[in-house]
C-alpha cells in the first residue's frame, strides 16, 4: 500500500511539474519556436500528400499539451491530421505496445504490424522530447520527430527541432561575428581545451576509437560543432560524419552496422548569449556566455561520457566621444543635429548676454 501511495504521489508531482512548466511563458515561447521550425520542415517533408497522419501519445506529456501543439503545426504544414483516439482500434493497439518498446528508437516492423489494424491512420507521427529546461537565463526545448508509413513500414522523415527563449535582460547572440574577435578567440580556446581535456581523462572511453557525431541542437550556424570537431582533433577519438540528423537514426545505424563507429556523440548548444552587467556614460560592460553540452554513448546505449562546458567572459564596450555624449544626453541619439544646434545656441546666448551686460555697465 505504501508503495502504491508513494507511486501515486510521485506521478502527481511529475504531472504538476509538467503542467507548471507548460504555463511558464518563457517555456511556451521556446516550444512555439521549435514548433514553427517543425511546421516548415513538415511542409517540405516527403509525407505522402493526403495521407492521414495520426500522432502517437508523447511520453512526458500527461495533459496532451505538446501533442496539441504538434497537431497545430502538422495542420499548418498542409498535412492531413486525424484523431487516432477516434479509431475503434486505437486503444487496443496502444495497450499491445509497451512504452519501452518504442520510446527510444524508430518504430520497428513488429510494432508497426500492430498499428496496421487502424482504419483511419495511414502514417504515424511520433515524438521524443529530448530536453526541456528552465533556468534563470533561458528556457530550452528540444523535440525529435519521426514519420513512418504504416502499410510499407517505411520511415520517411525525421528531424530535430530545438529552441532557446531568453528571459528579459539576456540577449541571444544571433551571429558569432557580433562577439568581439579577441573575446571570441579566448572563449573558443577555453571551450576547446576543456572538452579535449575531459575526453582524454575519461577512462570509460578507453575502448572507443571512433564516434558518429550529430549536429548540435540549437546550433543554428554550426558554430559550436566546429569547436567540438577542433576539440576531437586533439583527442584519440576519430569523428565520423554519417550525415544523420536524429539520435534515433544514429543509434540504429551504429547498432545495425557493427564496426562502422564505436559510439554516438550528440549534444546541444545550451547557451550563446550576452547581457549588460554594468552601464555607465563611459560605456557598457557585457558578459558573454557560451555553454556546450556533449555526451558519448556506446552501440549498446551505455553512457560512456558526458560533460557540460560553460565559459563566461566580460567585455568593456568603448563608446567613443560620440557615444559618451549620447549616453550623457540620450536625446541626441534620435536627434543628432542637436550636437550642432545646442552649442551654436549656447554661443549665441552667451554673445547676446555679453552684449546686454556690456550695455548695462557702459559708462554714461
Amino acid at each position: 500500500m505504501k508503495k502504491i501511495i508513494t507511486g501515486f504521489v510521485a506521478a502527481a508531482a511529475l504531472a504538476a511539474a509538467a503542467q507548471s512548466l507548460n504555463y511558464d511563458e518563457s517555456y511556451r515561447q521556446a516550444v512555439q519556436g521549435a514548433m514553427d521550425e517543425a511546421e516548415s520542415a513538415l511542409a517540405a517533408s516527403p509525407i505522402p500528400a493526403g495521407s492521414a497522419v495520426a500522432i502517437l501519445p508523447i511520453e512526458g506529456d500527461p495533459d496532451g499539451w505538446l501533442a496539441n501543439q504538434l497537431k497545430i503545426a502538422l495542420t499548418k504544414a498542409g498535412k492531413t491530421c486525424v484523431e487516432g483516439k477516434e479509431d475503434p482500434m486505437w486503444d487496443e493497439v496502444l495497450k499491445e505496445i509497451e512504452w519501452d518498446e518504442r520510446k527510444e528508437d524508430i518504430l520497428d516492423a513488429a510494432t508497426l504490424d500492430s498499428f496496421g489494424k487502424l482504419k483511419s491512420a495511414q502514417t504515424l507521427l511520433y515524438a521524443f522530447v529530448r530536453s526541456k529546461e528552465l533556468t534563470d537565463r533561458y528556457a530550452f526545448f528540444e523535440i525529435e520527430l519521426h514519420a513512418t508509413v504504416i502499410a510499407t513500414k517505411q520511415h520517411v522523415w525525421g528531424g530535430v527541432f530545438a529552441k532557446r527563449h531568453y528571459k528579459p535582460g539576456f540577449e541571444s547572440v544571433g551571429r558569432v561575428d557580433d562577439i568581439p574577435v579577441a573575446l571570441r578567440e579566448a572563449m573558443q580556446t577555453k571551450v576547446r581545451d576543456a572538452l579535449a581535456k575531459s575526453i582524454n581523462e575519461s577512462e570509460k572511453l578507453g575502448a572507443v576509437k571512433s564516434v558518429a557525431f550529430l549536429p548540435l541542437t540549437a546550433d543554428v550556424r554550426g558554430y559550436a560543432l566546429s569547436i567540438v570537431r577542433d576539440a576531437l582533433a586533439r583527442t584519440r577519438l576519430t569523428p565520423l560524419n554519417l550525415d544523420i540528423k536524429t539520435l534515433a537514426e544514429a543509434r540504429m545505424q551504429v547498432r545495425d552496422k557493427p564496426g562502422q563507429a564505436d559510439g554516438v556523440m550528440y549534444g546541444a548548444l545550451r547557451d550563446l548569449s550576452a547581457r549588460v552587467v554594468d552601464d555607465s556614460p563611459k560605456g557598457r560592460v557585457w558578459e558573454y556566455c557560451v555553454e556546450v553540452q556533449l555526451c558519448v554513448e556506446s552501440a549498446a546505449r551505455a553512457q560512456l561520457w558526458s560533460d557540460t562546458v560553460l565559459v563566461r567572459e566580460r567585455y568593456e564596450e568603448d563608446v567613443g566621444f560620440w557615444g559618451l555624449l549620447c549616453n550623457i544626453f540620450p536625446a541626441m541619439r534620435a536627434r543628432p543635429w542637436l550636437a550642432f544646434v545646442v552649442p551654436v545656441a549656447i554661443l549665441v546666448g552667451l554673445f547676446v548676454f555679453c552684449k546686454l551686460l556690456g550695455a548695462m555697465t557702459r559708462v554714461r
